[in-house]
Formats: C-alpha cells, sequence, structure tokens
C-alpha cells in the first residue's frame, strides 16, 4: 500500500515509512513506529476489492469504484481518525452469551459486517465521531446502513426486532464554555458541576439513537439498482456517474473526479 508522507517527502510505500520511523532520529511527521504499523496494519483494502460492501452503496458509487480499482494514497495524518475509530470497534466489540459480534452477512451479492446483534432481536451499529450534535442523529445514511443489516440478517433467518446505532464522540463529553469542564447529570439536566449552568446540546460523549425498521421492499428499491450499477462499473472498468455533495471536499479522490463539473 502506497501513503503519502505528512512530513512532505512524497508518496511512499507502508514499508518505507516504517522504515523511516524506525531510525533514531524519530520519524519527521511525529507519528511513531508503532501507531504507523497499527494504523497501516488496520486500514487495508484488499479484501473488498472483490466484493461490494454495505458502504459501498450507502455512499457515492464512484468513491466506492476508485477505492477499488484506482486507489488513492492518503496522507498519514489524514488516516488518524479512521483508525481511531476501528480501535474503538475492535475494543467494544465481543461476543458473548447476550450478543455476537463482527457477525459476516451477504445476501444479494451484497456483504457486511452487523457490529452487535443482541439474542434479543435487538441490531447495534457503532459509529465514532466528532464534536457529536445530538438533534442532527441519526447522520446521514446511517439509518440506512443499519437497516440494510438488518434485512440481510432476516433473510439468513435471524430476526431483528429493534434497531439502534451506537455514537460515540471521540473528543469526549460536552464541556461547559466557561468552565472548561465536563458536563454531569443533574435530575435528567446536564449542566457544569461548578457553575450549575444548564449546557444546551450537550451529551456524555455517547449517545444510543433509535432507528426506524424499513420493510424489505423499501430496502431493495433503494440498492439492488445501486449494486447493480457499481457492479457493472467494476466489471466494465468504467467509473459509474458523479454524486457531487458536501462530502466530496472530504474525499480523497477529488482531484480525479472534479465534481465541480459535474
Amino acid at each position: 500500500m502506497n501513503i503519502l508522507c505528512s512530513a512532505g517527502k512524497g508518496q511512499m510505500t507502508t514499508e518505507d515509512c516504517l522504515a523511516c520511523a524506525r531510525t533514531l532520529k524519530g520519524p519527521p511527521c511525529g507519528f511513531d513506529y508503532a501507531i504507523l504499523k497499527a494504523m497501516f496494519s488496520s486500514s487495508s483494502t484488499e479484501s473488498r476489492k472483490n466484493e461490494i460492501h454495505v458502504t459501498d452503496l450507502t455512499g457515492c458509487l464512484r468513491k466506492a469504484w476508485y477505492d477499488k480499482l484506482d486507489p488513492t494514497p492518503a496522507y498519514v495524518h489524514e488516516m488518524l481518525v479512521l483508525w481511531l475509530g476501528t480501535a474503538i470497534h475492535a475494543n467494544a466489540e465481543s461476543s458473548d452469551e447476550f450478543l455476537t459480534s463482527e457477525m459476516e452477512i451477504s445476501h444479494e451479492g451484497i456483504t457486511g459486517r452487523a457490529d452487535i446483534v443482541y439474542k434479543d432481536g435487538r441490531l447495534l451499529d457503532l459509529k465514532t465521531t466528532r464534536w457529536l450534535t445530538p438533534q442532527k442523529l441519526p447522520y446521514g445514511s446511517h439509518a440506512l446502513q443499519v437497516n440494510i443489516y438488518a434485512w440481510m440478517l432476516r433473510h439468513s433467518g435471524k430476526p431483528v426486532e429493534k434497531l439502534q446505532i451506537q455514537y460515540i464522540d471521540t473528543s469526549g463529553p460536552s464541556k461547559c464554555r466557561k468552565c472548561k469542564v465536563a458536563v454531569r447529570n443533574f435530575d435528567g439536566e446536564l449542566k457544569c458541576p461548578q457553575c450549575f449552568q444548564f449546557v444546551p446540546g450537550a451529551h456524555l460523549g455517547a449517545l444510543l439513537v433509535d432507528v426506524d425498521l424499513m420493510s424489505d421492499e423499501e430496502i431493495e428499491a433503494l440498492i439492488l439498482p445501486r449494486k447493480e450499477e457499481l457492479d457493472a462499473a467494476l466489471q466494465m472498468v468504467m467509473p459509474p456517474g458523479k454524486e457531487p455533495g458536501y462530502l466530496c471536499g472530504y474525499c480523497a479522490h477529488y482531484e480525479k473526479c472534479k465534481p465541480e463539473e459535474a
């Protein structure tokens, strides 16, 4: 895998990046070898090149095509947030007598991995973010994603009774702007423990959000045509049409795609 050096050395392989980090002087980017090794080991997309994943269909199809057939090297520091989310997932997902985690599922040529499936029929998806805004949840396509996992589980013979998304704010709980300390719950209200002022829109660092269940027909109407479009684009080695939106500015393929010309 190739990356872009955050210290300005240009494009290089992950092996060369790690070799740089092992020098006695230390890496000029500020990332230690141990951290870089963990980041690179969790960011491989090789196993997804020949399959269509749930997130390929709920996001931009053109981005999914580029990810699989024409990947763009990313700067190391831009990979950090994704790695932190992966690390939180890895520590939160552990099967026991109440739940099964990281359940591999597939249906209609679409693959996915359900984060947490409770034995009582509850399906939970984990999402990490920064600067969580409770009144805007669920974000983007998250509700559709968890519904697709439910659809796949139902078709594998596992009933799903309830859908939820667990949001985790990697920046921690909300803080009082005046006192700079984390809020606490006082009789159902989140307030500053020093000045006791109510903090609007505050949270404790995590929020559990209920998601409405969609029918099989609703889900299939939304995703099966997109699956066929992406599948055809991959087979013909021709990128799908552009889907310009606010996420374009955050996409690694922005320069190749030029969404403003769509």
